[in-house]
């Protein structure tokens, strides 16, 4: 199935949808290689075009044109922004985006699942919550103002965690498998930066970073997808 999604990108798009497409996985290629190299400069330039490239992909392709979705890439480009210097105050200030960010993406996906009952999604929610909390829990981190916000990020991110794996059980859809795809990418991507932050902080960051940027890449595409593919469900 994954490799029959792969080989449909391309499918119906028009020859600007392809060229941005196009363009947004060049520029990511450019971000993977400078996170690899660990080189700044590219980095302060080439992050804002990535999600500059999806807001342009969507605006292009879609009729509804939600403004929750530029607000969720928005605040996307801003903590990808504030983590480049990756020091204890840019950090903060980039969990904070990265929280409004992750309540944002919580609010539009509950719009666009429809959800009606919350017990599945509670459910759901509860082994993400002891998952994530036990990591924190061993970590032997101290208290601090960066701390507290990482602790809404384990209730955001299983918030987020148990809506995908609620709706894939109680609504599973042949037609739109994108959403399930993008849960479990971001909750990938959340678990590495945990790791590499809280448990492997001594080792080079070139090791994690073209990781978690190739998994971000993929992350907001496959976002993109979903909401394209429930939009046009939603038309038919």
């Amino acid at each position: 199935m994954l490799n029959r999604m792969i080989m449909n990108i391309f499918k119906n798009e028009s020859n600007l949808e392809k060229l941005i497409i196009v363009s947004y996985f060049a520029v990511a290629l450019v971000e993977i290689s400078a996170e690899l190299f660990s080189y700044k400069p590219i980095l302060f330039i080439f992050k804002p075009l990535i999600s500059s490239f999806l807001m342009a992909l969507y605006w292009k392709t879609s009729n509804e044109r939600n403004v929750l979705f530029f607000l969720v890439i928005f605040f996307s480009l801003i903590t990808n922004f504030l983590f480049i210097p990756n020091t204890e105050k840019w950090l903060f200030l980039g969990l904070i985006a990265f929280s409004v960010h992750r309540i944002l993406t919580i609010l539009y996906l509950v719009k666009l699942t429809k959800i009606k009952d919350c017990i599945p999604l509670i459910i759901a929610t509860i082994p993400f919550l002891f998952f994530f909390f036990y990591l924190l829990s061993v970590s032997g981190e101290m208290p601090t103002p960066t701390h507290i916000v990482l602790l809404i990020q384990n209730i955001l991110v299983s918030i987020l965690g148990g809506i995908i794996v609620s709706d894939y059980v109680m609504n599973y859809n042949r037609k739109n498998p994108w959403l399930l795809i993008f849960g479990l990418l971001s909750v990938t991507l959340y678990f590495i930066v945990f790791i590499e932050k809280y448990y492997l902080s001594d080792l080079l960051p070139t090791i994690f970073r073209p990781m978690a940027m190739t998994l971000n890449t993929a992350v907001y595409y496959t976002f993109y997808k979903f909401v394209i593919g429930t939009e046009r469900l939603n038309d038919n």
